[in-house]
């Protein structure tokens, strides 16, 4: 019988000792995940948690510092949810060029284990990133450009604008700048105070925590006081802005300006080159396209202004270069894409008639000897661009339409009576502008 007792005490207490080891829980084991996606003030890091001790996991996440072994008793960690496994972790809110130590942690009944330590550092702050956006609305005065910062180098833009001055490279240190608000993207600035007929080099720039950066150098001329006679816009061919001096017909009683739109001077002959000018097309402002060496294009435009400085070709029907047509271009010193100068305008064909009813001789001689001085230009063709009979022919445009066409007037040599025609709206011909 005390045998039988003794062994079953004996059972007793080694069943008791199995419970015991089997409630015993001990702490997690994990590992803590590498540095990746590492920014100037983030980084990816997390753990993975392969034993949990023998209980739950009731909290895991990484902690970090700028000292090693950094532990839960910071409040510069995460909370990643619990269980075992792998889990990712976002590390926020960093300081740029810093060096941080990283360990993941785990929590269960028994305490917090960790991982071994990883270590990585933040990305510096760099020079803001800016291109300086080219220079527009050229006055004798003032003019408008502006930049485009497309990074920030990890720094808040806390200063940005143009800088300009008549030497390369202006620097901030000029009082001659603007100051266009902070952050990063497109801004405009209006560049004022400046000298006519100036050459000027602008600069745009972003400031932040680390320094100022600068666009790359656009150059400008501001317009001399005759070239502000001009409609904002106007593409002088070959940088020559045409002269506004007046000159009168006794006969007609009306006042031109003396000279061909883009010519350097007044005619000294019929065939003067110098006064030949520039060839538009009918109802175009001056955009560049009346520059006899100018491009060409075969797509025709749906606007009054196509948006660049191409002689467009139409050689079918209406053989115009805007589609649908317009008629109401040129109309009046007001009119849309009127290219003459302030108080100018194109002349309608009944002016254009009593100036050929004043002339001497009904023929480019008559012309030339007539106060106007009208010389023989040729024209640019609607096929191909190229330009034709000069020095034997001349077309001056009228504002008036008729049909699918414009009125000119046409000058085809000594001995061809000069008339008034029908032109298709593709043809460059030479323009003469009246006094309103």
């Amino acid at each position: 019988m005390n045998k039988i007792f003794l062994l079953l005490i004996s059972l007793f207490f080694f069943s008791c000792s199995s419970d015991e080891e089997e409630n015993n829980p001990t702490l997690p084991v994990l590992t803590t995940s590498n540095a990746s996606n590492i920014t100037l003030t983030g980084v990816t890091s997390g753990g993975n948690i392969t034993t949990d001790g023998g209980t739950y996991i009731t909290a895991r996440g990484v902690v970090w510092n700028t000292l090693s072994n950094p532990t839960i008793s910071l409040t510069t960690k995460t909370s990643d949810g619990t269980g075992i496994g792998s889990f990712t972790s976002s590390i926020t809110n960093l300081t740029p060029g810093t060096t941080y130590y990283v360990r993941a942690y785990a929590t269960n009944s028994d305490g917090t284990a960790y991982g071994n330590e990883i270590s990585f550092t933040t990305g510096n702050l760099q020079l803001p990133v800016i291109t300086t956006i080219g220079i527009s609305n050229i006055t004798q005065n003032t003019a408008s450009s502006g930049g485009n910062i497309t990074s920030d180098g990890g720094g808040a833009i806390t200063a940005r604008g143009v800088v300009w001055s008549t030497t390369q490279n202006p620097t901030i240190a000029l009082s001659t700048k603007t100051t266009d608000g902070s952050g990063s993207g497109v801004f405009t600035s209006n560049i004022t105070n400046l000298t006519p007929n100036t050459t000027y080099y602008v600069r745009a720039y972003a400031t932040n925590s680390v320094g100022t950066a600068y666009g790359n150098d656009e150059i400008f001329t501001t317009l001399t006081p005759e070239a502000a006679m001009y409609p904002t816009g106007t593409v002088f061919c070959n940088n020559l802005v045409t002269a506004v001096a007046d000159v009168t017909n006794p006969v007609t009683g009306k006042t031109w300006m003396d000279r061909n739109l883009g010519a350097s001077q007044v005619a000294t002959s019929s065939t003067d080159t110098a006064a030949y000018g520039d060839l538009y097309q009918w109802g175009r402002r001056a955009d560049g396209h009346q520059c006899r060496n100018s491009a060409t294009t075969t797509t025709l435009s749906s606007s009054n202004q196509p948006g660049h400085g191409s002689f467009i070709l139409s050689p079918s029907n209406p053989h115009d270069w805007r589609s649908p047509q317009n008629t109401n271009l040129w109309q009046g010193i007001n009119g849309v894409n009127n290219p003459c100068p302030s108080g100018y305008r194109l002349p309608t064909i009944t002016e254009l008639y009593s100036e050929l009813a004043s002339w001497s001789q009904n023929n480019s001689s008559g012309a030339f000897a007539s106060p106007l001085k009208l010389t023989v230009a040729g024209f640019r063709d609607r096929s191909d661009g190229s330009l034709l009979l000069v020095g034997s022919d001349g077309g001056y445009w009228s504002s008036t339409v008729y049909t699918i066409d414009s009125q000119a007037i046409s000058l085809n040599g000594p001995n061809i009576s000069a008339s008034i025609i029908l032109s298709n709206r593709v043809v460059g011909r030479s323009i003469r502008c009246i006094k309103d």
